[in-house]
């Protein structure tokens, strides 16, 4: 009985000498070389402990993940470029994680982009996957989780500077970007759509309209009274910036059978606007959308020189059309010997 009885005293210390040795033996430097990791955001702790694991550079990712839990570091695990070498115990390498090593990098979307070029530009600044990108842009199931009542993003990937961690995930950096365009679209614009009995998609599409017609902030506010009046009245918009969009390939001087390019995007042959936004819209353009000019013009067109001539009538148009004809030829020929077209 004695016997029995130490015995079963002896068992628990055995069992936890035995387990010290297992964490001393498991927590030993794995003897790799030196090599950075890149831990992402949102990285759960797990992920990051397979993820050092399969680079030697712990043991056991278990063991890295019971040291986290009873050091309570779970939530204070640092996305960014980690240093590690292989003279590191299990132990330091989660206080390494535990260290602050996130880089920035600032990344610009202008006015007027489209989705594919935002793509492009995400793409080669924070070296994401240009492919994923995109998929995550036509995805409608995307779309809805972002509260995006459209088929794809565009039009909601909104013109700003951004500061991104170069760890970020193509699905965060999409979400960032769509949540500010959901901010800059606030109480007050909303309000304002729903005095126009506009809906949003709406209102940015219109407003990508805008965006494509003109550079010239003073000019933004005429061209959506315009439209507004053609909408009203019931005409075809007949945008430009919308054959562009519907036509494959880069923009270029469009040519009379451009315009029966057929094409739900064209609006020289639907009425009514287009299915949704033909790039990305400036705050600028989103004002003018809501906020037209109180005037009466049904007409434009480019000067050639940066601006437009506004007009009432067709036979006004007409004429304008020809006062400014040799000038809008000799600038696209200039922009044809720019691109090399």
């Amino acid at each position: 009985m004695k016997r029995f009885l130490f015995i079963l005293s002896i068992v628990p210390i055995v069992c936890i000498l035995g387990a010290c040795i297992g964490v001393f033996i498991l927590n030993r430097p794995t003897g790799a070389g030196k090599k950075e990791v890149e831990v992402r955001h949102g990285a759960t702790v797990k992920q990051i402990s397979q993820q050092l694991y399969r680079k030697r550079l712990v043991h056991s990712p278990r063991l890295l993940q019971f040291f986290a839990q009873i050091n309570g570091s779970s939530r204070r695990l640092k996305a960014g470029i980690h240093p590690f070498n292989g003279r590191m115990t299990t132990w330091e390498v989660l206080l390494e994680l535990e260290r602050p090593r996130d880089v920035t990098q600032n990344v610009t979307i202008l006015e007027g982009l489209e989705k594919k070029q935002v793509a492009a530009i995400l793409s080669e600044k924070l070296n994401l996957d240009q492919k994923k990108l995109l998929l995550l842009m036509h995805s409608p199931t995307f779309c809805k989780t972002l509260s995006v009542q459209a088929k794809d993003l565009e039009g909601y990937l909104f013109p700003e500077t951004y500061n991104f961690s170069t760890t970020v995930s193509e699905q965060q950096v999409l979400r960032r970007i769509v949540e500010h365009c959901r901010a800059v679209f606030d109480e007050r614009l909303q309000r304002r759509a729903e005095e126009l009995e506009m809906s949003i998609h709406e209102v940015i599409t219109l407003a990508s309209i805008i965006e494509g017609e003109t550079s010239w902030d003073s000019e933004r506010d005429t061209i959506a009274a315009v439209y507004h009046n053609r909408l009203k009245k019931g005409m075809r918009l007949q945008a430009d910036p919308t054959v562009q969009y519907a036509l494959p390939g880069e923009p270029r001087r469009l040519f009379y059978r451009d315009y029966r390019y057929d094409s739900p995007y064209n609006t020289y042959r639907h009425a009514g606007l287009p299915p949704g936004p033909i790039n990305s819209p400036g705050r600028a353009s989103i004002e003018a959308a809501l906020f037209p000019a109180d005037i009466d013009y049904l007409y434009f067109v480019a000067t050639g020189e940066g601006g437009h001539i506004f007009t009432r009538t067709l036979q006004e148009h007409a004429t304008a059309k020809k006062r400014t004809a040799a000038t809008r030829e000799n600038t696209w020929k200039k922009r044809k010997l720019v691109t090399g077209d």
